[in-house]
């Protein structure tokens, strides 16, 4: 099949224009996002990103890089796991601020969680950060002065299947919402990674082109960090587009250890998504110097911003953006090339299946929006 030809092409190789186009609806709105948190303040108050699937992943990524910029707790806890156990997630006494990121707002588990949190916790504030102006969630955020919308660019919305531009538009926004007061500092970072990424479209492609033949049944992500939530965005990634044709796995460098190093075999591919980070390059590069030296017909990929030639030797597939400053902004923006590179597997791995990566379960067991979801009313 002729990937080039399905909308999930487009919607891959156009992410680094709606990443720009976000920054300028981010900065027309930096008052008043201001003004809607500014409400909870002199409370005692944590932020929790939640939605479903690759929604999920939004405040899995960010989270960790947040954490370590403000001095209040944010957590990412999925709608799939509030909206069955509520009262471990949802502190009526503790002012919240959810940051719901969904892209069509009409999952059943994102609207029972809003309707779970506005029942349980008495200081509740909504932020909607999602890509469907029809959808529910954009719809009831004009509902009360809790409630604050965040509509991501129009191209977001994706018409494929898989959550592409919606999930690194969503990943964007959440932190520049957070860390509103150095947006200057942050714009110059995504319009940097966003030209980068575009100029090495073709690059990635070919490589791209390259992996997808290799004969592997499994394949790897690992990543550290921010790149963790990019990891287990990638590997969702390659189940969607390949109707589970290709098994995929997510861990940390360090984690692998423990057990789930299990699933290599001569038939498995790790793709390793280095980080900027001196320190846990370290780590990183103790776990591709075991590989090699274990032997095997597993095949290593890593994906690198800067030239390391001691990484380089330490794999069979190297690929760098090849960018010094490119290596020293966070991972959260500067993993958004590991994003793309490993979206862009996944799609020519689906064309190379024969299935068609806008619609890669045509007899309807997995959906675009969920399905066959009955929510339950909540008495406690």
């Amino acid at each position: 099949m002729e990937f080039k030809n399905c909308v999930t092409w487009q919607e891959i190789i156009q992410q680094p224009s709606i990443w720009r186009e976000e920054l300028e609806i981010v900065k027309n709105n930096l008052k008043s996002i201001g003004a809607f948190i500014e409400k909870v303040q002199g409370k005692k108050v944590k932020v929790v990103f939640t939605g479903a699937g690759s929604s999920e992943f939004v405040g899995n990524t960010l989270c960790s890089y947040v954490n370590s910029k403000v001095d209040i707790d944010v957590l990412s806890v999925p709608t799939t796991d509030i909206v069955s156990m509520p009262e471990q997630y949802l502190e009526a006494d503790t002012a919240t601020i959810l940051v719901s990121c969904a892209r069509s707002g009409n999952s059943p588990e994102s609207v029972a969680t809003v309707n779970l949190a506005d029942k349980l916790v008495k200081n509740i504030y909504h932020i909607f950060i999602t890509c469907n102006p029809e959808g529910h969630l954009a719809k009831i955020s004009k509902e009360g002065d809790n409630k604050y919308l965040l509509l991501m660019p129009e191209k977001t919305n994706d018409k494929g299947f898989a959550m592409t531009g919606s999930f690194s538009s969503m990943v964007v926004a959440g932190v520049l919402v957070l860390l509103r007061k150095d947006f200057a500092e942050m714009e110059r970072k995504v319009t940097y990674v966003a030209n980068l990424v575009e100029k090495n479209l073709e690059k990635i492609l070919a490589d791209a082109e390259t992996i997808t033949d290799l004969d592997i049944e499994r394949i790897v992500y690992l990543g550290d960090g921010a790149l963790k939530g990019l990891a287990e965005e990638v590997s969702l990634k390659v189940l969607e587009l390949t109707g589970g044709k290709l098994a995929s796995f997510y861990n940390t460098f360090l984690g692998f250890r423990h057990g789930p190093k299990s699933i290599v075999n001569d038939k498995t591919a790790i793709v390793c998504m280095m980080s900027n980070n001196p320190y846990t390059r370290i780590y990183e590069l103790d776990l591709l110097k075991e590989f090699k030296n274990e032997g095997g017909k597993k095949k290593i990929i890593v994906l690198d911003t800067v030239c390391d030639e001691e990484v380089k030797n330490n794999c069979d597939y190297y690929f760098s953006f090849a960018d010094e400053k490119l290596g020293e902004i966070e991972e959260v923006f500067a993993g958004l090339g590991y994003l793309v590179y490993g979206q862009l597997i996944s799609l020519v791995k689906s064309a190379k299946l024969g299935i068609n990566p806008d619609n890669p379960c045509p007899t309807g067991e997995v959906n675009r929006v969920v399905k066959g979801v009955i929510i339950h009313e909540y008495n406690k």
